[in-house]
Parts: structure tokens; sequence; C-alpha cells
């Protein structure tokens, strides 16, 4: 197991001299399946042993990481239940003249904090194992590779075009929306041999398509994700709102200041959306020679109407 002691335990979170590792043990295998299986499967069966030989300083560096995650998701599920007493008779509340249970704002407090320090340490995780797929070669072959069936297929290319902290919790919680974006947008809008190649490295003319399709998927989701509550959006860019997110729960700005904020966000993504489309239009018909992936790269509707079937509206696409 990962974490198999009280000694591997203290390396990550604060537990005292008479901690009985024996209540927390299930815990690990609850963190494993709520928060890391799902994004690096059975990683911590891997590196469950401490490695050596090939590869062992960046395989260990993994586990480290592995390990910081398990344990602060670990003890964020076990804190509520660390605080009451349950046997035959129900569950009670230890309690006496030297000690007192904890507030339960200070425990929603504690808890946020490991909730937190396990996000982070799960973050640095996937980036290692994205800059090492020879090493992780599960991650890479049924977690990483997905991403490329996107044109905006990473963190970090998401980050160049709206900040989200090159986070990529966040980028993998976004990815169902870039899914729908790209089939409302590009998919409407370019041909399927072109899509295609835009997936690939390019250079020139189509680099600069890429770039400018880039951009609007990157502004058409955040203009999608920013009243589901699920996201914390500010002039510092866009999160996830890990205490709702891991919760369930959506709560979205329905009055006030925030609220207009809100839409004056989306306005302004959805503003800069269509900006980036114009953009990309304008180089294929300007260079319609580097284009030859199809008969007609951009999907058109007859002469009448706006030029694109799926634009043919006086809305956001009609460009």
């Amino acid at each position: 197991m990962i974490i198999a002691t009280t000694e591997d335990l203290k390396k990550h979170v604060p537990v005292t001299a008479n901690f009985e590792f024996t209540d927390f043990q299930p815990y690990i295998n609850k963190a494993v399946n709520s928060y890391t299986r799902k994004y690096v499967g059975a990683l911590h069966a891997i590196l469950a042993d401490v490695a050596t030989g090939n590869d062992a300083v960046v395989k260990n560096e993994a586990r480290d990481l592995l390990q910081s995650a398990i344990a602060n998701f670990g003890w964020f599920k076990y804190l509520p239940f660390a605080t009451v007493l349950m046997d035959g008779s129900g569950i009670s509340v230890a309690q006496n003249d030297h000690r007192k249970s904890a507030e339960w704002w200070q425990i929603k407090d504690i808890r946020r904090e490991f909730l937190k320090a396990g996000h982070d340490a799960l973050d640095l995780l996937l980036e290692v194992l994205e800059a090492n797929p020879s090493i992780f070669t599960d991650y890479a072959t049924n977690y990483n590779t997905i991403n490329n069936e996107l044109i905006v297929n990473r963190a970090t290319i998401f980050s160049k075009y709206y900040n989200i902290f090159n986070s990529r919790q966040t980028f993998l919680a976004l990815m169902p929306t870039i899914r729908l974006i790209e089939d409302q947008y590009v998919h409407t809008f370019l041909c399927p041999e072109l899509i295609t190649v835009l997936k690939t490295d390019v250079s020139d003319n189509i680099l600069l398509v890429k770039t400018a399709m880039q951009k609007a998927i990157v502004a058409f989701t955040v203009a999608q994700v920013a009243a589901t509550g699920l996201f914390l959006l500010d002039e510092k860019g866009l999160r996830i709102d890990f205490e709702n997110f891991s919760d369930g729960r959506k709560q979205s700005p329905e009055y006030g200041k925030t609220s207009q904020q809100v839409q004056q966000l989306m306005n302004t993504q959805i503003d800069n959306g269509t900006q980036y489309l114009k953009q990309a239009k304008k180089i294929i018909e300007n260079n319609i020679a580097d284009f030859n992936q199809c008969a007609a790269p951009l999907v058109h509707a007859s002469e009448t109407g706006s030029g694109f079937t799926a634009h043919d509206t006086t809305g956001v696409l009609g460009l």
C-alpha cells in the first residue's frame, strides 16, 4: 500500500503520537476512489513501493506527490468521523475537563486546507506524469492521449489564452465543455478534414488558423461555464471551486453585482470568440491554396444568408 504506516502519513499531514493508523486506513481507499483514480488510474498500486534503478528519481517524485494527495484527501474525508465516537449505543462526542471538541467552523476550515493541499499535490503529480510519458506509460496511454482528440488539448494551451493557473484538474473538469464547444462552433465552421489536421503539429497559415480556433474555443468555453457555480472566476483567472465541486453542489450567482459581472464576462468572452472565428475565416479566405484538405474548408451554405450553414442566423456565429 502506498501509505502503509503512521510514518508514511506523517510525511504529509500532522498526526500525534497516540494516533491510531488503523482508524484512518479505510479512508486511504476512499481517497483513491473519490479523487485520484479518475485522474491516474491504479498508479497507487504501481507506485506502492519505493522505486530503485532506472527512472527512480522521477518515479519517487511522483510517488511522494501521490502519497501527499491521498493523505490529504484521506484526512479531508476522515476528519468529521475523527471527532465522534461510534459504537453499539450510537454516536457521541468525547469531552472532558481538559479538552473539548473543535467547533464546526474550525473543522470546516481545517478540512478546506486538507482538500486544497490534496488538489495542489495532485496537480503537481499530473504535471510530472504529463512530462514523462515514456515512464508512466499507463497514464500516457489511457488518460493523457484522449486529450489529443481536442484542438485545445493541454492545460498550458488553455492557460495561454485564459488563466487557469496551468491546473490540470481545472482543465480536465473543463474538458466536457471544451468538447461541447468544438461540436457547436468548430464542426459547424470547418470541414472535418481540416479539423483533423488542426489536431496535429502544423505551421505557417494553418498554424495561424489553429491558434485563432484555440483562442475562440477557450473564449466560448469560459463563457459557457461562467454561471455554472462550479468554477471561481475573478480578475486573476478561472479555478475550480473545489468545495462545491467535491460536494456536487452548484451555486450560480443570481443577483446583485456578482451576477452582473458574470454576465458581462460571458458577453465579453462570446464577443472575443466571435472575433477569433472571423480571424480564422479571413486567414483561410486569403490563403485558400494552403487549405486544400477538402473541397470547401469553410462550411458554406447557399449564396444567400450569412454564408455558413451553421451560422445562418443573427446570433453569435452569424459571421
